[in-house]
């Protein structure tokens, strides 16, 4: 392209285009003005012309150095304005995070006693599932159901801990088509009759390193929003497909290093956003529903869980055409694993005869734990807190092949326990639990590494594994 003299490589080769100012031709006397363009709009072209118009009023034999003065000072204003411009978005960020953080911690408390209840929950429904009669398929159906409401809210927990950035996601290689595909069989429930369902994925593979409770939660919560958005009806899409491969990442999104992703998108023909509301949807608390309908953690969450899995989330809506919101996930080289086997006998793992000092403060889920543990053949002495299990360790020492204590308790917490029992029979060995995650746990430095450690809920083959391999441990482990 041939560029008229003095033009600079971004401007527009035509002197009508905006912001460009370019001398005529003809004759100017010494300390006449050049003619006066509108200011442009854009902040970048008004910029660009400042400098340029600095650049040939210096290198123009007509400009004194009033005019050359007065260019510079515009190019400095427009530096300066850029500066407080970006000081404005970093403290929008810092408070931004901040809020995050805050909202964060709210979510690991709530999520410690959430778990209790539901470790008791599912616990219960094992052990009632174990001892029913072949010939009581109603009942078993029931339980089945109890145990799957019962992981949903695990799901949601898990959901509530990747918005706090603590949850202990448990990344495999997932295939994008078939969390897609299973989604659309569970949403079907939560869609009125007026909203119609398409589910579209493509024929290949999209493997994705990812949690896939956590990825089913992100999901969730995009369904939800959409429905929401169609009160009288409309189309909702879910769709996996192929995405950018070596894109350009704005500077807003620093943690993205991967090279190729595979992109979810959900979409809806609803009532759609305008601008100003988009930029604030991650924003923690901010929602679109009226009072009662909407927690405004929803997209928050969403927007955690990506960041988790090093991908980013792009939001594109329209007032009164809809919203679209695409998920980029990293692409995996491996393939995905096939789906897991049947579960097997919980009660599998038994042990034999040794006794375990059980220290938990919630008596609900400490007579639950015992009963567990009977059941799998160990003697239990019970606990209600760290200063009991110290006594009740003193009044049968030698005969306490295991402690299995909770991480948080009042008056003595676990790890203060195990540094006072092993001062005096340091053969003992240990096994944690906590409601709160492993991550968290590491982060408020209660355990130090190789501590044997289980999470709430658990389930009871998962803790009969760990019993036995925490019985079978050297002291050394600890």
């Amino acid at each position: 392209m041939n560029r008229p003299r003095g033009a600079l490589p971004l401007d527009p080769p035509d002197s009508d285009s905006p912001g460009v100012r370019r001398f005529p031709p003809a004759r100017v006397g010494r300390g006449s003005a050049p003619p006066e363009t509108p200011e442009p709009r854009n902040p970048v072209r008004r910029a660009l012309a400042a400098v340029k118009d600095a650049i040939e009023r210096l290198f123009s034999p007509y400009t004194t150095s009033e005019q050359l003065l007065d260019a510079l000072r515009r190019v400095e204003g427009i530096r300066t304005a850029a500066e407080i411009s970006e000081r404005h978005w970093l403290e929008a960020q810092l408070r931004q995070a901040q809020k995050l953080e805050t909202v964060g911690q709210l979510a690991g408390g709530i999520a410690h006693d959430f778990n209790n209840i539901l470790a008791v929950i599912l616990a219960n429904t094992e052990m009632l599932r174990s001892s029913l009669p072949a010939d009581r398929p109603d009942l078993s159906d029931s339980l089945d159901k109890i145990r799957a409401a019962a992981s949903g809210g695990t799901s949601m927990v898990r959901g509530l801990l990747s918005f706090s950035r603590r949850a202990d996601l448990s990344f495999t290689t997932l295939d994008l088509r078939e969390i897609v595909a299973s989604l659309g069989q569970m949403v079907h429930a939560l869609l009125p009759d007026g909203i119609e369902l398409r589910i579209v994925v493509p024929q290949t593979a999209c493997p994705v390193r990812g949690d896939a409770s956590a990825v089913q939660q992100l999901l969730l919560n995009l369904v939800t929003n959409a429905r929401d958005a169609m009160p009288s009806g409309g189309t909702l899409v879910i769709e996996a497909m192929p995405g950018p491969v070596n894109p350009r990442f704005p500077e807003s999104v620093p943690w993205v290093s991967a090279d190729a992703f595979y992109c979810v998108a959900v979409s809806d023909t609803g009532v759609g956003m305008d601008e100003a509301t988009v930029e604030k949807i991650f924003e923690p608390f901010f929602t679109t529903k009226a009072p009662g309908f909407g927690t405004g953690l929803g997209m928050s969450m969403v927007y955690g869980i990506a960041k988790q899995h090093g991908g980013f989330v792009h939001v594109y809506s329209e007032r009164g055409n809809g919203t679209a919101v695409k998920v980029y996930l990293p692409r995996s080289t491996e393939l995905a694993a096939d789906a897991a086997a049947a579960p097997t006998d919980a009660f599998t793992d038994r042990g034999g005869g040794e006794t375990i000092l059980l220290a938990e403060d919630r008596p609900e889920l400490r007579a639950t734990t015992r009963r567990v543990l009977e059941r799998l053949g160990y003697k239990v002495i019970e606990a209600e807190d760290g200063e009991d299990a110290l006594a009740k360790h003193r009044a049968e020492r030698g005969r306490i092949d295991l402690v299995l204590s909770d991480v948080a308790m009042p008056k003595l917490n676990g790890p203060a326990l195990l540094r006072a029992i092993h001062e005096t029979d340091p053969d003992v060995r240990f096994l944690f639990t906590s409601g709160f995650s492993e991550t968290d746990i590491a982060m408020r430095s209660l355990l130090g590494p190789g501590v044997p450690f289980i999470a709430k809920p658990w389930a009871i083959a998962d803790l009969a594994r760990l019993v036995r391999k925490a019985l079978g441990a050297p002291r050394t482990a600890f």
